[in-house]
């Protein structure tokens, strides 16, 4: 009997090559030393049920081998990319006993160019994965004391998303960067490529959802990059048919082609890559968030993105969708993926459905140099991979001054923030960033975050003086660090609820005290969110959470996505008017 393969589709649907092949499946593992005496499923961690293993020990180094065979054919004037999701938390590859390279950084993508060590037929590829406890890099919710607490959890160690070859012409596409402008309906096209000879690079536009052509423009790359303004033709905009919001998830498909000059001087295809984007705009104006002009209030959903089986890898491309969908099911336009750069494919599901995403980098717990190093480095590959995903609107750099416990007064911690802040704007000038959510903000945020958890139906009115609010404290909390303040950014509560149930079988936690049945925990839920959406006084919120998470018990969902509580009833508490009809 074949052996299914987990994960076998293509790990980027933003950046689609033909020719590929998919190297999750079975792995030859073993912990500290490469005696490869065990079996693993890639690309689930060994901590995890689906990986075959299942063991929870601390071990700071693992390793992995697999051989696979390659044809002559395929080869043949090629280049041969091997590709990694990602590993955490430091890579280093061989292949066919010859080292290759290595990559730090545990929740970010990287690919080698192993064309020189490969040769037709068959090719070992060696991988040796070290995850340390230190504290002083991007963890998010993995435990680094060996044990989980509070609202930290098993660690994920070693490849924990897809690894996969693609064959490459000799010149290459390496990256593209589409920023729409809804207002001239243009998009900034910005290509960089392997080569760094003058190269030729075809763009071709087509809407998704007809295949409607919107036009075809060539721009000559110079020292590796190029760059054109494309204006799509203004084909029905009164009806807004080409723009994406999370109610008509339009997209525009780019195929992306380069070409070099054979001895002869013709032009020679040498890459061909299939793209996409939305046309979407995201800002605020006068204390309110706009999409595409119109104003628009966020109904978030906190997301932390684990699973009881699989960990923080997605167990399936269809456990994706269903998350997704049962978010939208539930009221929300949205979700807060919440300490964790996800699988790149939840993002082009999120695009594909219309769902609304932040994006968050996963904090570090010590504030030294290599905390500044190491996150600043992960924020720009996230920002990089993820820029041309519509559905994301906010990047979140720093989450309840995790990692700047000392940032209220510390005038070091609050230039980091500030740093992360205006290093995402030097990269992405188009999407809003909180820079520190929750509290002890830096003046520089686009988002005035409130975390507060003590809102009751009957503290609703410590809201009445929204002034006060924000030049004072959430929960218990100054909201904006010492010589900083508040400038009329959009208020949105980002984390409130978190409301558990009481289960005599079941340990765990959620906020405050618990809830016995649904009853109590509608009498509890719903007219703090009916005031959050209708007082006016907020452009959002973000409930917590979506799905319980091991010890952490305060989910809408239990941990294998089963609803608590009726889900069309909370549909009418999240979703609910703005104002009564």
């Amino acid at each position: 009997m074949e052996q299914t393969i987990p994960c076998p589709e293509f790990p980027r649907p933003d950046f689609v090559r033909n020719e590929w092949e998919i190297l999750n499946g079975t792995w030859e593992f073993s912990f500290e030393e490469p005696v490869f005496d065990r079996q693993i499923q890639v690309p689930f961690c060994y901590q995890s049920s689906m990986s075959g293993i299942g063991e929870t020990k601390d071990c700071k180094t693992v390793w992995y081998r697999r051989t696979v065979e390659l044809k002559e054919e395929k080869l043949a004037g090629k280049r041969l990319l091997l590709k990694f999701g990602a590993v955490d938390s430091e890579a280093k590859v061989w292949v066919n006993g010859q080292y290759v390279g290595e990559h730090v950084g545990g929740y970010s993508a990287f690919e080698m160019d192993i064309t020189p060590f490969v040769t037709s037929g068959e090719n070992e590829i060696k991988v040796q994965a070290t995850d340390d406890t230190n504290s002083d890099k991007p963890r998010g919710k993995q435990s680094w004391t060996g044990e989980k607490f509070g609202c930290w959890y098993t660690p994920c160690t070693g490849i924990w998303q897809s690894v996969w070859l693609e064959y490459v012409g000799k010149v290459h596409l390496k990256r593209v960067k589409y920023t729409p402008d809804v207002s001239s309906l243009s998009v900034l096209c910005e290509v960089f490529v392997s080569d760094t000879e003058d190269t030729m690079v075809e763009l071709t536009a087509r809407t998704q959802k007809d295949s409607i052509f919107l036009g075809s423009q060539r721009l000559l790359c110079r020292h590796g990059y190029g760059k054109a303004v494309v204006t799509l033709p203004d084909y029905d905009i009164r009806r807004n048919e080409l723009l994406w919001t999370p109610e008509e998830p339009n997209l525009i498909d780019v195929c992306v082609k380069v070409f070099s000059g054979d001895a002869s001087g013709a032009e020679v295809c040498e890459d061909e890559v299939e793209t996409y984007f939305g046309m979407r705009s995201i800002e605020y104006v006068n204390g309110r968030i706009l999409l595409n002009g119109s104003v628009f209030y966020q109904r978030l959903i906190l997301d932390q993105g684990y699973w009881p089986e699989s960990i923080l890898t997605p167990p399936s491309d269809e456990a994706i969708k269903k998350d997704i969908l049962l978010t939208k099911k539930m009221g929300f336009n949205g979700a807060r993926k919440h300490q964790k750069i996800e699988d790149p494919r939840y993002y082009y599901w999120a695009d594909r459905l219309g769902l609304i995403v932040w994006g968050e980098l996963p904090s570090a717990y010590q504030f030294n140099d290599n905390a500044v190093e190491a996150s600043a480095r992960e924020l720009v590959r996230f920002v990089e991979r993820d820029y041309n995903h519509p559905c994301i609107v906010t990047w979140v750099p720093v989450n309840e001054s995790w990692g700047v416990r000392e940032v209220l007064d510390n005038a070091q911690q609050q230039d980091y923030c500030r740093m992360l802040t205006y290093l995402i704007r030097s990269l992405d000038p188009v999407r809003l960033v909180s820079s520190n959510d929750g509290w002890e903000q830096v003046s520089e945020t686009d988002i005035c975050a409130i975390h507060d958890y003590a809102l009751f139906p009957e503290t609703i009115q410590k809201y009445d003086d929204m002034e006060e609010i924000c030049s004072g404290y959430s929960e218990s909390r100054q909201l904006f660090a010492a010589d900083n303040e508040y400038q009329g950014q959009p208020v949105i509560l980002t984390e409130y609820g978190g409301i558990a149930f009481e289960k005599k079988e079941e340990e765990g936690w959620g906020y405050y005290r618990k809830v016995r049945n649904e009853e109590e925990f509608i009498q509890r839920l719903q007219p703090i969110t009916e005031f959050l959406i209708r007082s006016g006084k907020f452009s959002g919120f973000c409930y917590t959470q979506l799905t319980d998470v091991m010890q952490e018990v305060n989910g809408l969902l239990h941990e294998d996505r089963t609803p608590k509580v009726s889900v069309e009833k909370l549909k009418e508490i999240f979703g609910a008017q703005m104002f009564d009809s």
